[in-house]
């Protein structure tokens, strides 16, 4: 696997409203595709991204994409998490992660950014990183919620950061990619405005549509989405990473 030095680039997978992409642009690192198969996260991310930003729709017929530094994705966790039927990775929704590691090896990225429900750890967390391993890739995992970073959305999801085995060989210390200091520095800081519940404002339901109350596709989104806080986070980790090894 040939590794150059330089400015890294991120491209997504299962986007969502690009929560990753907006934590990464904050991180100082160009996002040069997404894949989104929702019609109203799409049109989100070519607001904040722009026009002509690529989104590929369907992960299932999405090939060899152009080659970046950095694939993130949090695939499907319905079939994983608590509030599923707990069949696991080998669920309908959940066995997309098929295809996130189908696009992995074919990019074979210098990293790889993995978001899910902590009970990916018993319901196929085994599978994720048997198939990493397969590839080449060594792996890191860590549990984190916003609530680690003054945000008040308790909900705490799984992050894994794979790298090329050979990584190992390069760096003089097995210090994790994970970055402790910045959970109790920077990053830990709640917005003006955001300090209290009775602060947050209700979501507003206008209107229905089969039924169903106006914009709660835009609330739901926004509430699976990826923090940017967290997503920033991340990607200095990967940054720091990055710059102490001699590729």
């Amino acid at each position: 696997m040939e590794m150059k030095k330089g400015e890294l680039t991120h491209g997504s997978l299962f986007s969502g409203i690009e929560g990753f992409g907006l934590g990464a642009a904050l991180a100082g690192i160009k996002t040069e595709w997404s894949c989104e198969f929702e019609d109203y996260q799409s049109l989100v991310i070519k607001k904040n991204f722009g026009e002509e930003h690529e989104i590929n729709r369907d992960i299932r017929t999405y090939s060899k994409p152009p080659f970046v530094d950095i694939i993130s994705g949090g695939f499907p966790c319905q079939d994983i998490s608590i509030a599923g039927k707990g069949v696991g990775i080998v669920g309908e929704r959940s066995g997309l992660w098929s295809e996130m590691f189908r696009i992995v090896r074919e990019v074979r990225p210098k990293y790889v950014l993995i978001e899910n429900s902590p009970m990916l750890v018993v319901r196929g967390f085994e599978q994720v990183l048997c198939d990493l391993s397969e590839i080449g890739y060594d792996a890191e995992w860590q549990c984190l919620s916003g609530t680690d970073f003054g945000i008040q959305q308790n909900r705490e999801r799984l992050y894994c950061i794979a790298y090329p085995s050979e990584i190992n060989g390069k760096r003089g210390t097995q210090e994790s990619v994970f970055r402790k200091p910045y959970l109790s520095g920077q990053f830990t800081r709640v917005y003006p405005g955001w300090r209290t519940r009775q602060s947050i404002p209700s979501p507003r339901f206008t209107g229905k549509s089969n039924g169903v109350p106006d914009r709660v596709d835009r609330t739901e989104c926004i509430g699976n989405a990826v923090q940017p806080i967290i997503a920033h986070y991340l990607f200095e980790c990967i940054k720091i990473f990055d710059n102490k090894l001699t590729w």
